[in-house]
């Protein structure tokens, strides 16, 4: 089939949808949509309603039924929207029960009824954990159950709720705020344990929680003193990084800083210069989109200044004024380097002079 068949047969098809939607509910409806967009709310809901009457379709309907209860909440008309919710999350199927029971629960929250609005919060995580919008839902409803009974009540109602949602599209989320909750009470190794389990049941691409488990079982690491697990960690992060070609495809928030930190531990904890150095240096050779990567190469610069290697300072420091002439460090490189020229009408920043002289006690020093 030729590319104009497929856009001709397209045309037809989308065409051939809308001649089945009855007249009545095509014009309630684009009177609805023109009422909205000028704000006139009010005579956009009573479209709607209409639009609802002549739809011969039960999703029409419900969608009809749905829209007009959001311009009931514009014009705060809350008990107009409220019956209309009532009756979809009761009554209907599909995103559109899921979606007016969280609107229910939200709108009674806004009224100020808390303790109903957050018990149809809960109801509804229970029974839409599916929802596009449940897991922000989870979040509220977590802060309220911290609120009123601190990190001790969060836990036990994830381990509740973990009986109902353990292998439902909240599972992840489940138990990476069990996870969240135990490092908040500093239980650590419980902690740690958890954003593991998490990462181990929910792996990448799949889990959206992967990289920021990873991530915070390595900080829970370092500040148990076990150095090299927390490197462990970071590079089990990395191992899955795909080559991207285009930019942000493939790559994760925490991959650039993965590395930035595995070098950091290697320079702070287990003081390996030589391995900071390298690690540093890959910073800015495989995270070629990160804004860490002139931070990584003034760090290695430091590094090789304090060990007395200029030519490998001078090295890092051609790297940045060349490819990032942009950063903070590009006016400090001839501090270091002195055959580099510095960007003209830009100046180095004192506190990062402040580096420089503590570079070069420590280079003394040794």
């Amino acid at each position: 089939m030729s590319f104009r068949s497929a856009l001709l047969g397209a045309a037809l098809l989308t065409g051939a949808c809308a001649a089945s939607l009855p007249a009545p509910y095509q014009r309630a409806r684009a009177a609805a949509e023109r009422s909205y967009a000028a704000g006139r709310y009010d005579e956009a809901a009573a479209h709607w309603l209409d639009a609802a009457k002549a739809a011969a379709r039960r999703y029409d309907r419900e969608e009809a039924r749905y829209r007009a209860a959001a311009a009931f909440r514009r014009a705060r008309r809350d008990a107009q929207a409220e019956a209309i919710y009532r009756e979809l999350a009761a009554k209907s199927s599909g995103e559109r029960s899921a979606r007016a029971a969280f609107d229910l629960a939200t709108l009674s929250i806004e009224r100020g009824v808390l303790e109903r609005g957050h018990e149809l919060l809960r109801q509804a995580i229970l029974r839409h954990p599916g929802s596009g919008v449940a897991r922000l839902a989870l979040d509220r409803y977590l802060d309220f159950v911290r609120e009123r009974g601190g990190s001790r009540a969060v836990l036990a109602w994830l381990d509740t709720a973990k009986k109902e949602l353990g292998h439902s599209e909240l599972a992840e989320a489940l138990g990476y705020q069990r996870a969240r909750e135990l490092e908040a009470t500093e239980e650590l190794v419980s902690a740690r344990d958890a954003y593991l389990e998490s990462a181990r049941r929910f792996p990448y691409p799949r889990g959206a929680y992967w990289d920021d488990a990873l991530f915070r079982a390595s900080l829970i690491d370092e500040r148990l003193g076990r150095y090299h697990e927390a490197i462990a960690d970071l590079r089990r992060l990395l191992a899955e990084r795909e080559s991207a070609h285009l930019q942000g495809s493939y790559q994760r928030p925490r991959y650039a800083p993965a590395q930035y930190r595995i070098a950091e531990l290697y320079r702070d904890r287990l003081n390996d210069p030589a391995a900071a150095r390298r690690e540093f240096r890959r910073v800015f050779n495989e995270h070629e989109t990160s804004v860490l990567r002139d931070d990584a190469l003034w760090n290695e610069a430091l590094l090789a200044a304090r060990a007395g290697d200029r030519r490998a300072s001078c090295d890092a420091l051609a790297l940045l004024t060349r490819d990032l002439g942009e950063s903070r460090y590009a006016p400090c490189a001839p501090a270091l380097c002195p055959g580099l020229k510095a960007p003209e009408g830009r100046r180095c920043h004192a506190y990062i002079e402040q580096q420089l002289r503590e570079s070069y006690s420590s280079s003394s020093s040794r």
